[in-house]
């Protein structure tokens, strides 16, 4: 009995250690990860940075139709959609992607001078499909820009072998014509448009004045624009401003033009202005006459623009 003593122990002290240490191995062993969402794998997508995640997610039958064997991002378009996330990242910005949330993706460029963000409108798992819709947004200096339409991307997934596979793309165009903010930032970015081309039509008619004068030297300037704007001038015949955007005409794109104070004989002087037709509507009033400076007031009359008016530019 005393020799089987030392192995009695020896038995119990390894028994011991095994019971020990068996808890301690079941906790180390790492359990399998959560399955991948249609949201995780559209991130990966675009902003994976595999080599294959990109087209991992493809169905088996477009892969070989659109993916050929040794083509890069360089020679195909597909593939060049998978550098989506390193273009980004490669510009300077920071980029930021969300697997929850209202937003999936955040870009900032320009010391976040400049934002983009996407967000998913709605997010649809039925069965075995995941329909993902998602609207993009621009942002300058924390200002929502303003966007004719808000364009929409929707992303249809289905799980094939517990990988989700893309299966359909639609790209649609929202515009939210209940939405008073939407709204105003459309009729802004309307009304801007308008003054751009009214400056443009106001130095064109500018340059076609100082080719008409070069040419009647006799005459002066001219009050007409249908003489200034001759339509049997060649090209650069009457300077820049050979061609009219308007045709003659005195009302233009929201603007009524006034082309006056041809005194004199020869005409040494000249007047121009270009007023809104919705005066209320707080859009700028142009003008300009030989010296070929445009100035602009905002709802004051139009016969101040001359006089106290602000230089295009240097406001």
């Amino acid at each position: 009995m005393r020799q089987l003593y030392p192995i009695i122990l020896i038995a119990a002290f390894l028994l011991a250690v095994f019971a020990a240490s068996s808890p301690l191995q079941a906790q180390t062993i790492p359990p399998d990860p959560p399955p991948q969402s249609a949201r995780q794998a559209l991130i990966e997508m675009f902003i994976g940075k595999g080599e294959n995640d990109f087209s991992k997610h493809l169905p088996a039958d477009a892969r070989q139709a659109l993916i050929r064997k040794g083509e890069t991002p360089e020679t195909n378009m597909i593939l060049r959609l998978a550098t989506f996330g390193h273009q980004l990242a490669e510009s300077g910005g920071h980029v930021e992607t969300f697997e929850t949330g209202p937003t999936i993706l955040r870009s900032e460029q320009n010391d976040d001078r400049e934002k983009i963000e996407v967000n998913v409108e709605h997010d649809s798992l039925m069965g075995e499909d995941d329909e993902i819709e998602l609207s993009i947004q621009s942002y300058k200096d924390g200002q929502l820009e303003s966007l004719p339409v808000v364009p929409r991307l929707i992303f249809t997934f289905r799980q094939e072998e517990k990988i989700w596979r893309l299966t359909e793309i639609t790209a649609a165009v929202h515009a939210p014509l209940t939405d008073p903010d939407y709204l105003k930032g459309l009729r802004k970015q309307q009304d801007e448009a308008n003054e751009a081309q009214a400056q443009m039509r106001l130095n064109m008619i500018a340059g076609a004045e100082a080719g008409y004068m070069a040419k009647h030297p006799d005459l002066g300037y001219s009050c007409s624009l249908s003489a200034v704007f001759a339509q049997d001038a060649q090209p650069g015949e009457n300077g820049p401003g050979s061609i009219d955007p308007g045709q003659g005409a005195s009302d233009w794109n929201g603007y009524t033009f006034a082309l006056t104070g041809c005194s004199g004989n020869p005409a040494a002087k000249y007047r121009v202005t270009a007023v809104p037709d919705d005066t209320d509507a707080g859009m700028k009033t142009f003008c300009i006459d030989q010296s070929g400076m445009v100035k602009f007031v905002v709802n004051e009359k139009p016969s101040t623009c001359f006089s106290s008016g602000k230089t295009v530019g240097q406001e």
